[in-house]
Order: structure tokens, then C-alpha cells, then sequence
């Protein structure tokens, strides 16, 4: 019983030590070309050739393979020249074809394409393939050939570089391919088609693996058994040993003319000696006698010991019988290795590391396997349009919340079913349909695949983004890409465990019409395969990459608009929630939406699109959208400042994005006494230079009081009647800054007051030419600003105080810069910061620059004409929240510094606080109310309050 025992033991650790070899993989391996007219080898790498049309053929050769066997076989395609008419269309046919064939019969160990004339058509050929193949699951590895260097020169140059592994050569032409490989790409692996010519077919293979293949596949018919034992002696870390002094003599001991390779084992010094043999005649080995012991013979019996051995001169000597089967010799180091004897450690100072082109291909690969399992799913979807206000940090925020339906092919269908102003809930009637204002479509995306002008990729660094161990990587436009094609330039994070997306950062190029500038961010989370459940960065690392999918979660936006003539920063941001992953009443739910009344938004390939609804509930894409919109404005605005202390407003405004069809912008205020109008063509000629012209008038004057020391002089008081015509030019620079010329011309009547002194002589009156320069430049919610306006004045007589009189004060300059930003909080809560420098030249009390409501900069509280100051630093400080989705407040810190000479003003605090609050009245009208007060050592008495109603029809 323990006899038996121990013989099963041995039995199983025989089987044990086979399965090992079996698996172990040989460093330098010999293989076998697949012979249609012969059954396939098994146990050795197979390469099998095949014709993309004719793939029929390759499947009876690989069908009685094991899949073990497939895996250790590759599969060389050969591909005929394109004659389509829409050539890149028929490669994805083909490749298609190609990959779904693999996909069936594989997985392999590679998969490759053999076209005829390497051309730009056969490197996105071969890219297709790469990723494709290698995202399927197809295979790991890439193969290119039969290949010569002017067709690898060609790969190269059209971006292939990272998307093939593996070179088929001919036997012959393997030194010279190897050695243009390791100058220019040394990652690439070499694979040899051998033809044998000598007795020993193993020579043949062994000449290929020395001159720098690391796979030979031998043709016709070679003993698999004797390849299987070369295979296996060859396991470890062999390399082709150029120092062996090994010959050949013929039986009598004289020099044959014959060939032996050797190659040595780093680890153990063993060596396997190919040598070439003698035709039909018997050979001896010579080996050096002090290097080599214990012979042994390697052929289709396996491995076992040369007894027809002797030594002479040295020498070990090893008879070869004559005979044409594949054989090798393995002789073991002959002394044996001291323990105690230091051996030379060579430190490896730098290693390769992965390069951007494999990067790229990989990730690919990956986004092609996420592509063929792609759900269906439903995602509740928050969108935030962010528009910033004036210089005083203030912004208005226009949130849409509901369904998001996506299904695989890129189909997606946005329904608005919730709608909130600043916060505060819209409860009357459907939601507006709010202008698409939305860049041109780009075509050509970073990271696909294109036949021409790829874009140009660079590894930035390795780093952590969202809590993944990440790729950094820059990408720009192709190189010969036309200056008017739209396209990106950006960073995209890529995920170094599975090659996914974590996020993409993108600035869009070539912007035509009336968006100046576009930037987008978008992050992307892990999801279980296996129930669609959202994933913690620690699950989604346990997870296998092909168990996972990846969704898009937040996206983030800014635009620059050019509305009535003004560069317009607009922020956009989703939020995608609550995700339901297939589920079952997907269609009934779409279906259910479709046919209420909420808002519905498709993207089709030329952007979003507004789906109408039809009688009977179907949607259809609506092309283009209301462009016209007409608004009733009232209110009462109260400043102790004015003539008279409460002022009711009331008005139309009628704005449209795109009068008659023609482009143009125009808007139109109306309010009786007050009439202000622009019209503005934003893209002239397709030059993005916009073009454009404001107008504004009052039919009652304004009464201008005059402050000295603090104190109001009434008798010095003057009435104005302002009227003014501007043009303005304007173009964006850089991305995302924007400049505009302007030229105004205004008249001015001046009144006398009520109070205005018997002696005071007021101004005559005058036009004034203003031509003035103006920048913008806005990135990532911060604005930059700054401007120059220089104006002269037609008639400038002698007026008010004669002492004060100036006569250069007939021209004068006004120049300033600023810098703001609004920071968006959780729940409708932001915060505005912004601050303002204001200078000038020659500036006289009807140029300098007025705080009040209506002024030119505004502080909180100041009444109207009480301040004036010919330079000021002026700042703002916001907060804004919402309480019960009915009312937002908001409340306002403002503090100046000011010079002024006339007052005595030299950098004198002037602070301000106000609160303002918004609501949603009946009908569906804006209610927003505003009301400061001055605080401070300048404080002054009263408030200014406004109180402004807004009414969309």
C-alpha cells in the first residue's frame, strides 16, 4: 500500500512537472506555418495565413485546434488593395469582418494584416484593426508583414507606430529589419517565416532567432515533437551567444563547411547548440572542453545523453549521426558555480517606460470594448446656465432638472421637467424654450481613430485624478488640419489600470458665429456589469477591467457669447444622479414622457435640437427655435438722489437672436420717456468679427447736484439730456479673450435747475467723439478687463465757478481694469467677488466716474449724483441662497477708495451694504427686490431701493 502511494505521488508530480513545462514559455521560440494541404502542427506557435476574402479557408485550419492551441497561434491576414469609392468605409467593412471572424474562432495570440503597398489607407488599416481586435478580446498582440523598412518608414510617419507589435519578416531579411527596428522603435518584436535549406531544419530557425527574431516559423512539413522539445530546453532567459567557439569537423576531424548557433542561459550558463549538419554524411561538434559538459541530444524522442563523445586538444567532441531531422545539443556549464565566488551585477539604469502611442491604443482598445457594452439607462440630470452680471460680481443662474434617456449609437433624449431662476422654482405653465446658443458640431474628435491628420499626443506625467492612478495626456489638432475645420485641443486623464477615461479637458478650435470661445470638462465613474450599480473607487479597483462600464457623471462648461455686441460669459454645468442601469420600462417610460407636455431635447450630429410634439404624441426633431422673445418690464425705483424720490418704470423689451434670418442681434427697450437699442451682426463675412450699433435716449433730463466737502450744493445744480450713438467693432483673440473698438458720438444739452445760483453759468451745449478700446478675457468662471475711452468735446465755453474752469478738460480719457469671479456653492448658493481700478485724465464733474444706482460703477446706498471721483478702487462681495425653493436672497458688501481733488477725496472709504431677494409672482413673473444703504464714516441718509417686475410673453 505505501509502495503504491508512493507511485501515484511520483505519477502526479510527473504530470505536475509536464504541465509546468507545458506552460513555461520559451524566450526564443520555433514555430510552424500552417500548410492547407497538411493537418496543422499542435504543441508549437502556429502562424496561419489567410486572405480577407476568402476567411473560409482559415476557418477549416483552425477548427480542429484546441483553444489552448489558439492561443499560441497567429493569424496573418492578407488584405487586397481598396478600390472603393469611399475607401475608408470599405477598410472598417473589412476589419469588421476581420474582427467578428477572430472574435468567433479565438481569442489568438495575434492578428495581423499583409496588404500589398503600404500607404496611409493601410496604417489606419492596421490602427482599426489594433484597437479594435485588441478591444474585442480577439487577441493581445498586433501583427505587421511581410514588412520592409520603406513600408515601416510609411506606418510610422501616419501614426501606426503604437498599434502593431510584432514584424513578419523573411528568414533572410530578419538582421537587417532588426537592426532599422532598434534604432527608431526598439519595442517591437520580430517574427520570422523560415524556408529550411539545411540537413538540420532547426538551424535554419536558430540562424533566425540569432539575428534578433524571437519567433521562427518554420514552413513545410517539421516534426512538432522535435519542435516542442526545442521550445521547452529554451525556456528561461536565453539570448544568441556570438562569443561560443564552437565548430564543425567532418567524421575524419578536418574544418567543415558548416554552420553551428549557439545560445547561452543567463541564470545557469546553459547552452543549446544548433549546429547545421552535414548533408547525408556524419559531423562532429567541437566544443571548448573547459566550458562545456554533459551532452545531450534534443530531437522528436526528446532529451537523452550522447554517449559517441571523446575529448583531444581541449576540445569536447560530439558526434552527429547524418540525418534531415530537427535536432539540437544542450550542454550543461562545465564548473561548477562557487558559492562563494562574487559574480558581476550589472544595475540597469533606466528601463523603458510606455510611450503615449501605446497609450493612446490602448485605451482605444478599451473604448471599443466599452462601445459593445454599452447600456441603456435613465439618469435624472441637473443643467446650470450661469451668466455673469455687469462688474459687480453678480450673476444670474437658470437650472433645468429631469430624465436623461441614452441608449447605445449615441441617442440621447433630455427632458426638462423642473425649472428654477436663481434657485426659485418656475410653478406657471411649460418652461420657456430657451435659446440653443451652442458651438459647431466637432467632427473629429481626439482619441478615435481618423484616416488623416491624427491628432498629436504627449505624455505629461503619471499622477492620481479622482482617486486613479492616471495618464497624463496632452493633445493639440493635426498638423495639416484646415484652419477652419472645428476642432480640440486639451488634456485627457487616462486611467493606467484599465485605460478608461477618468476625465477630458477640451478646448474647442475654429469657433465660428456668435460663441467666442467653448471649454469642457467632463469626469466619467466606474459601474458594475454585474447589477449596474455605481462604484467606490476601492470596488472598482477589485474589479477586472471588462467588468466594469463607465458613464459620464459631471460636465462642465464655459462659453463666451457675443450677445448685442458683448462678449457674455456663460457657464454650464450636469450633474448626472440616481442612474438606472437596462431597465425594464425604459420604452415605457420614454414613451410616457413623449407624450406629456415637458420640454424635450435631442442630440443629433448637428448639436441639440428641441423634439416637437405632434398630435397623436409623437416628437420630431424641431429644426431651429423662437429666436424672437418679448418682455414686459415695471417697476418702482426709489433714491432720494433724484429730482423726484420715487420713479416709476415701465417698458417692452423685445429681443431677437436672429432678425430675419439674417443674424443680426437686436434689442429694443422701451419706456415711454427712455428708448435704448442695439443691433449687432456677430460673424461678418464668417471673420468672427462682429459688428454693431447702440442708441440712447431720454425725453426728460437728469438733474446733476454737486458735492463739496460732503455737502450738497444745490446752487450749483445742473440738468442734462443725454443722447448717443455708438459703434462698435469687436473680434476674439487667443481663445478666450475678446477686443472691441468703438467710436461713440453723444450730444449733451445742459439745463439750469431749480436752484441753480442767478451767477452760475452752465455748460454749453456739445457733441462728444469718443473713440475708445476695450478687452476681455475669460477663463475658467475669472474675467479680466480692461478698457481706455478718450473723448473730446466740440464747444467747451467757460462755466460754473471760472476759478475751476479748465479749457484742456475739452478732451479727456477714461481708463481702468478689473478682475472678477463667482464661486457656484451646493444648493443655489454663490458667492461673487469682483474688483475694479478706474482712472482718468482731464476728468471734469460731467467725466468722472459716479457711483450711484445709475452710474457708471455702483456702490450700495449712494444716492444718485452724490459721488464722483476722478480715480477709485472699488470691490464687491456677494452671497446669495434659496430657502424653500420660493424666494432667493441675497445680500452685498461694497467698499471704494476714492480720489478726488474738487471734494477732497484722497482714497476715502465709501462702504455700502444691500440685500436683494427674488420670487416667482402669479403668472409667471419676476419679482426681484433691491435695496442698499451706505454705511461708514461717509454714510449718508435714506436708502436706494428698486423693486423690478419681469413678464415673458
Amino acid at each position: 500500500m505505501k509502495r503504491l502511494a508512493l507511485t501515484a505521488l511520483a505519477v502526479l508530480l510527473a504530470a505536475s512537472t509536464l504541465h509546468a513545462a507545458e506552460e513555461a514559455r520559451c524566450s526564443l521560440c520555433v514555430g510552424s506555418v500552417a500548410d492547407p494541404a497538411l493537418a496543422p502542427s499542435t504543441g508549437v506557435p502556429l502562424l496561419v495565413r489567410a486572405t480577407a476574402a476568402r476567411m473560409a479557408d482559415a476557418t477549416a485550419t483552425v477548427a480542429s485546434l484546441s483553444a489552448g492551441q489558439r492561443r499560441r497561434t497567429t493569424v496573418i491576414v492578407r488584405s487586397e488593395p481598396v478600390a472603393a469609392s469611399d475607401q475608408r468605409l470599405d477598410v472598417e467593412r473589412r476589419v469588421a469582418e476581420i474582427v467578428e471572424w477572430g472574435r468567433v474562432h479565438g481569442p489568438f495570440e495575434a492578428i495581423g494584416l499583409d496588404v500589398d503597398a503600404a500607404d496611409e489607407l493601410a496604417a489606419y488599416a492596421l490602427r482599426r484593426l489594433s484597437v479594435t481586435a485588441q478591444g474585442q478580446g480577439v487577441s493581445t498582440r498586433i501583427m505587421f508583414g511581410p514588412a520592409t523598412t520603406s513600408e515601416l518608414e510609411m506606418l510610422l510617419s501616419n501614426g501606426a507606430e503604437g498599434y502593431f507589435d510584432v514584424v513578419l519578416v523573411p528568414g533572410e531579411e530578419v538582421k537587417r529589419i532588426s537592426e532599422w527596428l532598434a534604432e527608431r522603435d526598439p519595442s517591437k518584436r520580430v517574427a520570422a517565416v523560415v524556408e529550411p535549406r539545411s540537413p538540420n531544419p532547426l538551424f535554419d530557425a536558430a540562424r533566425a532567432l540569432a539575428d534578433g527574431a524571437t519567433t521562427a516559423y518554420l514552413t513545410g512539413s517539421v516534426p512538432p515533437d522535435a519542435i516542442s522539445a526545442f521550445n521547452r530546453a529554451m525556456t528561461g532567459d536565453y539570448a544568441y551567444d556570438s562569443t561560443a567557439a564552437t565548430t564543425i569537423l567532418d567524421a575524419k576531424g578536418s574544418p567543415a563547411d558548416a554552420g553551428v548557433v549557439t545560445f547561452v542561459r543567463g541564470e545557469d550558463l546553459r547552452s543549446v547548440v544548433v549546429p547545421q549538419g552535414l548533408a547525408g554524411a556524419a559531423s562532429i561538434v567541437a566544443l571548448p572542453g573547459d566550458r562545456y559538459a554533459k551532452p545531450r541530444r534534443l530531437d522528436q524522442n526528446g532529451e537523452r545523453e550522447i554517449r559517441d563523445t571523446g575529448t583531444r586538444g581541449g576540445r569536447l567532441l560530439v558526434g552527429v549521426q547524418p540525418g534531415t531531422s530537427p535536432f539540437a545539443i544542450v550542454v550543461d556549464q562545465a564548473e561548477a558555480i562557487q558559492p562563494n565566488v562574487t559574480r558581476e551585477a550589472i544595475d540597469v539604469a533606466t528601463e523603458r517606460g510606455i510611450s503615449v502611442e501605446e497609450i493612446i491604443r490602448n485605451h482605444q482598445a478599451y473604448d471599443v470594448f466599452q462601445e459593445s457594452i454599452q447600456p441603456r439607462y435613465i439618469a435624472q440630470n441637473t443643467t446650470s446656465l450661469r451668466f455673469a452680471v455687469g462688474d459687480s460680481g453678480e450673476a444670474v443662474e437658470a437650472s433645468i432638472s429631469g430624465e436623461y434617456f441614452s441608449e447605445p449609437g449615441g441617442r440621447a433624449d433630455w427632458v426638462w421637467q423642473d425649472f428654477y431662476v436663481n434657485g426659485v422654482r418656475w410653478k406657471y405653465g411649460r418652461i420657456p424654450e430657451l435659446p440653443l446658443i451652442q458651438p459647431e458640431k466637432v467632427t473629429q474628435l481626439p482619441l478615435d481613430l481618423h484616416l488623416t491628420n491624427e491628432y498629436r499626443y504627449e505624455l505629461v506625467r503619471q499622477t492620481d485624478m479622482l482617486g486613479h492612478r492616471v495618464y497624463e495626456v496632452r493633445f493639440e489638432p493635426p498638423r495639416n488640419a484646415p484652419e477652419t475645420l472645428p476642432l480640440y485641443r486639451g488634456t485627457v486623464w487616462i486611467d493606467a489600470r484599465t485605460w478608461a477615461r477618468i476625465r477630458i479637458s477640451m478646448v474647442q478650435l475654429n469657433l465660428k458665429g456668435e460663441v467666442l470661445s467653448n471649454e469642457e470638462r467632463v469626469d466619467f465613474h466606474p459601474f458594475s456589469r454585474d447589477g449596474g450599480r455605481p462604484l467606490t473607487i476601492e470596488e472598482a479597483s477589485r474589479l477586472d477591467a471588462r467588468d466594469l462600464f463607465w458613464l459620464p457623471r459631471d460636465v462642465w462648461a464655459q462659453q463666451v457669447i457675443s450677445a448685442a455686441g458683448r462678449a457674455s460669459v456663460v457657464q454650464r454645468s450636469t450633474e448626472f444622479s440616481d442612474f438606472r442601469i437596462d431597465p425594464t420600462d425604459f420604452s415605457a417610460r420614454l414613451e410616457a414622457v413623449s407624450t406629456s407636455d415637458a420640454r424635450m431635447v435631442r442630440e443629433t450630429p448637428a448639436g441639440l435640437r428641441y423634439l416637437e410634439r405632434r398630435e397623436g404624441g409623437e416628437r420630431v426633431v424641431k429644426e431651429g427655435y423662437d429666436t424672437a422673445q418679448t418682455f414686459m418690464v415695471g417697476g418702482i425705483h426709489h433714491d432720494s438722489g433724484l429730482e423726484f424720490p420715487v420713479v416709476p418704470l415701465g417698458g417692452i423689451n423685445y429681443f431677437n437672436f436672429n432678425l430675419r434670418g439674417t443674424g443680426i442681434q437686436t434689442n429694443v427697450f422701451f419706456a415711454g420717456l427712455v428708448l435704448a437699442a442695439n443691433a449687432t451682426h456677430p460673424n461678418v463675412g464668417n471673420t468672427r468679427t462682429n459688428i454693431g450699433a447702440d442708441f440712447f435716449g431720454i425725453a426728460i433730463p437728469t438733474e446733476n447736484s454737486m458735492y463739496r466737502e460732503g455737502s450738497e450744493r444745490e446752487e450749483e445744480a445742473v440738468k442734462s439730456l443725454p443722447l448717443g450713438l455708438t459703434l462698435r467693432a469687436g473680434r476674439p483673440f487667443f481663445t478666450f479673450a475678446k477686443v472691441d473698438l468703438s467710436l461713440g458720438l453723444s450730444h449733451s444739452t445742459y439745463q439750469r435747475a431749480e436752484t441753480t445760483a442767478a451767477g452760475f453759468e452752465v455748460p454749453s451745449d456739445t457733441f462728444v467723439v469718443s473713440p475708445a478700446i476695450s478687452a476681455t478675457y475669460s477663463r475658467r468662471g475669472w474675467t479680466a478687463s480692461a478698457f481706455y475711452d478718450w473723448a473730446t468735446r466740440t464747444s467747451w465755453e467757460p462755466w460754473g465757478n471760472l476759478d475751476e474752469y479748465d479749457e484742456k478738460q475739452k478732451s479727456f480719457a477714461r481708463f481702468g481694469a478689473g478682475l472678477g469671479k463667482v464661486f457656484y456653492l451646493p444648493k443655489y448658493q454663490r458667492i461673487g467677488v469682483d474688483v475694479n481700478y478706474l482712472d482718468g485724465s482731464r476728468l471734469d464733474r460731467f467725466s468722472k466716474y459716479e457711483l450711484g444706482f445709475f452710474g457708471s460703477r455702483r456702490i450700495h446706498g449712494i444716492k444718485s449724483g452724490s459721488v464722483r471721483a476722478e480715480r477709485a478702487i472699488l470691490s464687491h462681495l456677494s452671497y446669495g441662497f434659496v430657502f424653500s425653493e420660493q424666494f432667493r436672497m441675497e445680500a452685498f458688501y461694497d467698499h471704494g477708495l476714492l480720489d478726488d481733488e474738487l471734494a477732497g477725496f484722497s482714497l476715502e472709504p465709501f462702504q455700502g451694504v444691500g440685500i436683494a431677494g427674488q420670487t416667482v409672482g402669479p403668472w409667471g413673473t419676476l419679482v426681484r427686490l433691491d435695496i442698499g444703504k451706505s454705511i461708514g464714516r461717509n454714510a449718508q441718509e435714506g436708502f436706494v431701493a428698486n423693486v423690478v417686475f419681469l413678464k415673458l410673453f
